[in-house]
């Protein structure tokens, strides 16, 4: 599970040109616009990523209520907040949100890196997306985990080690994440949390595009596709029908190296990327490499980013800061800035 707030070490601070009241703190990899000298080197805080849901209801979060709410269903109830997006202030992209352990009273003696969601209860803002049918259990774990990666920012102190790993790198495609299942007696689809009837948009595409009948060979097999087009997320990929686009197939739980799919999931896959986009140089400058990136879903439009998929030989084991899927991307800050994300 993805960890929203966790404690951190405030890595530096810049100043921004022309601003007297605020400055940048640097966090792992991110870069947060916090006010002047309430951070400094060294010091430990809380480090909230974007998409995070600050609830209306918690006293600590009540001055960020002034800002558009949105709402998330929280075991069967509707809980209300501001979520925390990309943004751009003084010409300087801040991502996230950095608050003391004091002013959310919180144990100082709290080692880095703990995860604490839940002790500050927030949670994760996803888009409601539009279900023709009903949702009938959980994501089922057991043939694949669900879709995810983690963004690189994260993972800064691993950098250097990533550069010498070897990727595919493929585009990321604005969607909403499915999961279509041969469990050797049925075949069932997921959303990214949910398993769901056969009457929903992701069924009945992945059965107009032939990957039902293809999975129909593959006992234990789980194609992971993104379906994009009308309705879905805005459409802001602009394309004019909806369509699966597949990045990554697992079979008993293994990820399936991209080379070894077969036509027909190669037919609809995301996009793979050439060499000159593994990994490379400073972070910074990677990220920013990416946000140059589009084209590669629709003509003259800028892609969401890109997603980094380890190779099998690229390492003999899988390192402890990897997660499962074996990822992680690079978002496009200047897709996030255009889309409001």
């Amino acid at each position: 599970m993805r960890k929203l707030a966790t404690i951190q070490t405030v890595k530096a601070i810049e100043t921004i040109d022309n601003a007297d009241q605020i400055e940048t703190a640097h966090v792992l990899g991110w870069k947060v616009v916090v006010r002047k000298n309430t951070f400094r080197p060294g010091m430990k805080a809380v480090y909230f990523e974007t998409d995070t849901l600050l609830p209306e209801t918690n006293p600590h979060f009540e001055s960020f209520q002034t800002h558009k709410q949105k709402s998330v269903v929280v075991n069967g109830t509707t809980v209300k907040g501001h979520v925390l997006r990309t943004r751009k202030l003084r010409g300087v992209v801040s991502q996230g949100l950095l608050m003391s352990l004091e002013e959310l009273g919180l144990d100082a003696s709290l080692p880095v890196g703990t995860d604490v969601t839940d002790m500050v209860g927030v949670y994760k803002w996803e888009e409601q997306l539009p279900q023709n049918g009903n949702i009938i259990g959980r994501f089922d774990t057991k043939w694949a985990p669900k879709t995810d990666a983690i963004r690189v920012q994260t993972l800064s102190e691993y950098w250097d080690l990533i550069k010498e790993m070897k990727w595919v790198p493929t585009v990321k495609v604005d969607g909403s994440s499915q999961t279509l299942l041969n469990d050797g007696e049925n075949i069932r689809i997921f959303s990214r949390n949910w398993e769901t009837s056969k009457d929903v948009a992701g069924f009945q595409v992945a059965e107009q595009f032939g990957l039902v009948d293809a999975i129909k060979q593959y006992p234990g097999m789980a194609v992971q596709f993104e379906l994009a087009g009308p309705k879905f997320n805005g459409n802001r990929l602009k394309l004019e029908h909806l369509r699966p686009f597949v990045f990554a197939i697992w079979e008993n739980s293994v990820k399936v190296p991209h080379a070894d799919w077969d036509d027909v999931f190669n037919k609809f896959s995301v996009p793979v990327l050439g060499d000159e986009w593994a990994p490379t140089g400073d972070l910074d400058e990677m990220i920013e490499k990416v946000s140059t990136l589009r084209g590669q879903i629709t003509n003259g439009l800028l892609d969401e980013g890109i997603v980094f998929h380890l190779v099998d030989d690229s390492t003999a084991t899988l390192p402890e800061w990897l997660d499962v899927n074996r990822n992680f991307k690079i978002i496009n800050n200047k897709y996030l800035l255009k889309h409001g994300l």
